[in-house]
């Protein structure tokens, strides 16, 4: 039988803006920082969730993730952690081209399928279902190893996408993870089950 104690509560976010958000470049695994407008966004987001009153946050290892969740911990004054399991989709070739250059080089069909299908890579990169696998595994290590019952996840687009339509019905519409959207979700890790509670 499953115990309370199982359950978590996430806070599930993406990063702050970064210039190549800004651009619509497409980072994948490129280590691109905040820009002043991310930091801004990295503050309120920080503010906004002291009254959930959290226990830790964890963090993709990536630095637009790891300065947003930095920030949040520091006013919250909570443990952080940092998972590599928590990147961005890796994209393979198409990693810091602009949309449009990347709908020119590997065809607008592909480009557009990516945001949804599970199966669909830019060539040389990661399928949403390997992305997803990816993330659901960080959350259960954490979950493994330390006690925390509420629990902020600093993340990026396409992994916040992929966790949420994971808490989804199936034949729901994926969501689109502008920065530092928030979503509260339930969570079970033995069954690696998330429900969505709350979305912005």
């Amino acid at each position: 039988m499953e115990q309370a104690g199982d359950r978590r509560v996430l806070f599930l976010f993406r990063h702050g803006e970064t210039d190549w958000n800004r651009e619509g470049r497409l980072q994948g695994h490129t280590d691109t920082p905040l820009n002043a407008t991310g930091l801004a966004q990295a503050e309120a987001l920080a503010k906004r969730l002291l009254a959930h009153r959290l226990d830790a946050v964890v963090s993709s290892d990536l630095t637009r993730a790891l300065t947003t969740a930095r920030i949040i911990a520091e006013v919250s004054g909570v443990p952080l952690l940092a998972d590599p399991g928590l990147r961005e989709v890796s994209v393979g070739l198409a990693e810091g081209l602009l949309w449009e250059e990347a709908k020119a080089r590997f065809g607008e069909e592909l480009t557009e399928r990516w945001y949804s299908d599970d199966n669909v890579a830019f060539p040389g990169g990661e399928t949403g279902y390997q992305t997803l696998m990816r993330g659901l595994a960080a959350l259960r290590r954490v979950a493994l190893t330390h006690p925390y019952q509420r629990l902020a996840v600093s993340t990026h687009g396409a992994m916040v996408r992929r966790l949420v339509k994971h808490a989804l019905p199936t034949d729901a519409t994926p969501v689109r993870a502008r920065n530092v959207a928030l979503f509260v979700l339930d969570y079970e890790p033995s069954a690696d089950r998330l429900t969505l509670i709350e979305a912005d």
